[in-house]
């Protein structure tokens, strides 16, 4: 039976309507009309009789047309306001201030437009259209123009492309699991997908945070700033856990300190082989090597022995002010 013993050592249409014999047929000749009726007639009205052939009303100019006047007994010349000072080759137009049209600062000669002062030519409608060389801007997708530069050069890190500006569409694309893009309006958003894989080296010069959890599965050294290591935290029941030193290729094995669930216990096993249940050679659980010794002293346990509970194992030991060394065996 185990008990405390004392030791003796040191240490994104209109539609027309169909005349029927009622009615005037266009084309139909010797119709004669009696009577009063209102409307219009075509021709130079030399078969009319009983017309008086009187003026009830005088004709007058409007805007951008020269004063005259006219009774209906001699002819009357109407001309446009502004016409005898145009210049031949001159682009004309309506000045709103002077009542008239002007010369424009445009001339053109039949082959050329040109400019008299720094002004630009603008066109409007569907059907406008400029030949020769000129500068400015236009509206429209440019399909119509000739001799445009309409493609787009591209070029990368490696390799290189172009791009028809009319026909085809550039593409930026992202790589999976390292960059992604995205695209809205006028707007190409590229940025890294919730979960990234570098396939070759990182190099940050900078902190590195990790908020969430870090798997590290090949490094030579690792360095924690924590105090406190805590091993096995997704556990749901109790189970052994530890440190595993690999000795390589020596043929002793890998060695072990860790911690024996059924034994409550820190140990060493040594020819550790790579298995999940790797603190025992023999693949079941346990550390079936050397265990470590419990230690206890008087001034932080007291006089009082037998010390009990879980520490009270084979192997412990309690030494006491005078010098005295208890083990339990």
């Amino acid at each position: 039976m185990a008990t405390w013993k004392k030791v003796i050592v040191s240490g994104s249409n209109i539609s027309q309507l169909n005349n029927d014999s009622g009615y005037l047929v266009s084309g139909d000749s010797g119709v004669i009309l009696s009577g009063s009726f209102s409307g219009s007639f075509e021709g130079d009205g030399s078969g009319l009789t009983g017309v008086v052939a009187t003026n009830a009303f005088a004709l007058s100019q409007g805007t951008g047309i020269e004063a005259f006047s006219y009774d209906g007994s001699a002819t009357a010349t109407v001309a446009v306001s502004g016409a005898a000072d145009l210049s031949n080759n001159a682009i004309t137009k309506w000045d709103d201030a002077a009542g008239k049209f002007v010369d424009s600062s445009l001339i053109d000669n039949g082959t050329t437009i040109t400019s008299l002062a720094d002004v630009s030519i603008q066109l409007t409608g569907p059907n406008s259209s400029l030949t020769g060389s000129f500068t400015g801007s236009f509206t429209g997708n440019g399909s119509g123009l000739t001799g445009l530069v309409s493609s787009l050069s591209i070029s990368g890190s490696t390799g290189g492309g172009s791009v028809d500006l009319l026909t085809q569409t550039l593409t930026i694309a992202g790589t999976t699991n390292e960059i992604e893009t995205s695209a809205a309006g006028q707007t190409i958003t590229i940025g890294l997908p919730n979960d990234v894989i570098i396939g070759n080296n990182l190099t940050v010069t900078g902190d590195f945070t990790v908020n969430g959890t870090t798997t590290i599965i090949n490094t030579t050294d690792l360095y924690i700033e924590d105090k406190f290591i805590l091993l096995a935290s997704g556990s749901a029941t109790a189970g052994d856990g530890g440190i595993i030193i690999d000795r390589g290729s020596d043929g002793a094995g890998n060695i072990g300190f860790g911690y024996d669930s059924a034994t409550d216990r820190w140990g060493f096993q040594d020819g550790l082989v790579d298995t999940t249940n790797a603190l025992d050679p023999t693949s079941a659980n346990g550390v079936s090597g050397s265990f470590v010794p419990y230690l206890f002293t008087e001034n932080d346990h007291g006089a009082t022995k037998p010390i009990t509970g879980e520490f009270a194992v084979q192997g412990a030991m309690y030494t006491s002010n005078a010098g005295d060394i208890w083990i339990y065996a």
